[in-house]
């Protein structure tokens, strides 16, 4: 699973991050396409960081976590 981790955590975290921030926008009265467009910015430029710090976090305090994968695909 060389990618598994990061396609869960990664869009997690920025669709988390841009909920958020389109629902401050709203609680703020501020209701255009500008406001989808920051909140979406706001939450890929956090959240990617974020997702890939969450998946090495992962990685690392996993003590079955197999650190040398084998080229063959077998372990």
């Amino acid at each position: 699973m060389k990618y598994g981790w990061r396609l869960l955590f990664i869009p997690l975290w920025v669709l988390c991050i841009a909920g958020a921030v389109v629902t401050a926008f709203l609680a703020f009265d501020w209701m255009n396409w500008q406001a989808f467009v920051v909140a979406a910015l706001i939450g890929l430029l956090a959240g990617v960081p974020a997702g890939l710090w969450n998946t090495f976090k992962v990685r690392r305090e996993d003590p079955d976590w197999n650190r040398s994968p084998s080229r063959s695909g077998i372990t």
